[in-house]
């Protein structure tokens, strides 16, 4: 089956997600799969332990790409590839906007986001998880604020985009939001939420949602990102 193969084909799906809870692309497919209410079966591939150089796991990704989707006989890696069959699969209209100007304002936040945040959310992250489970290329402070200046110009971005009082990133909840939420979420639990300090209309969006239920699934959908408890603990949760 193809990337947009009918998601009607399927009941009840049951997809299987491997991945590891630290990881943003990880936090980000799992809140989309949340979102589209689709049940995803995730099994922890500990990175820390070089699991994405195996040659088990590049048999499925052969980049080493994290993380790695299965659904029968169609696999994909990497959370652009995810997302979209994700989107596509699940329940619901799509969540990329139909307004051609809100969706090239979504993609444009989309590509702050993947160029600004998401190799220094990942740094921020990787410099809080204890001994053993961080890089052997541990951040230095100079490093760790460099990254955080980065991220607050970003922020600076979304601030100004929610100035006039809208609710989400751009129209209704889209990929933009999904991609925004797992990363604010991992600088939160990794305890840089000082980050978000005198940018009101973020920290407004970012309770909105935290609180958010999805509309086909019901569920709140910010509760299947990884608690601070299995990112220590390399435990990786199902959305079910």
């Amino acid at each position: 089956m193809g990337i947009f193969g009918s998601k009607k084909s399927k009941e009840n799906v049951t997809m299987r997600l491997k991945g590891f809870p630290a990881d943003l692309s990880t936090n980000k497919c799992l809140l989309m799969a949340a979102e589209k209410d689709i049940r995803l079966e995730s099994e922890l591939l500990d990175i820390t332990e070089g699991a994405c150089d195996g040659p088990e796991y590049r048999q499925l990704s052969p980049f080493g790409k994290l993380p790695c989707l299965r659904e029968g006989g169609f696999l994909t890696s990497g959370a652009p590839a995810i997302l979209a069959y994700l989107d596509i699969r699940g329940q619901g209209g799509s969540l990329n906007p139909k307004k051609a100007s809100i969706l090239g304002e979504q993609n444009y936040l989309i590509d702050l986001a993947r160029r600004f945040l998401d190799n220094n959310v990942d740094l921020l992250i990787q410099s809080f998880l204890p001994q053993g489970q961080a890089s052997s290329s541990k951040s230095n402070e100079n490093t760790v604020e460099a990254a955080r200046g980065e991220i607050s110009s970003a922020l600076d971005c979304a601030e100004a985009a929610l100035a006039d009082g809208r609710r989400f990133l751009v129209g209704e909840y889209s990929f933009a939001d999904i991609h925004w939420t797992a990363c604010i979420h991992l600088c939160v639990m990794a305890g840089h939420q000082d980050l978000l300090d005198g940018k009101g209309s973020v920290k407004a969006w970012f309770d909105r949602v935290q609180h958010r239920i999805s509309k086909v699934g019901g569920k709140r959908t910010f509760d299947y990102l990884a608690s601070l408890d299995e990112i220590r603990n390399k435990r990786l949760k199902s959305v079910a």
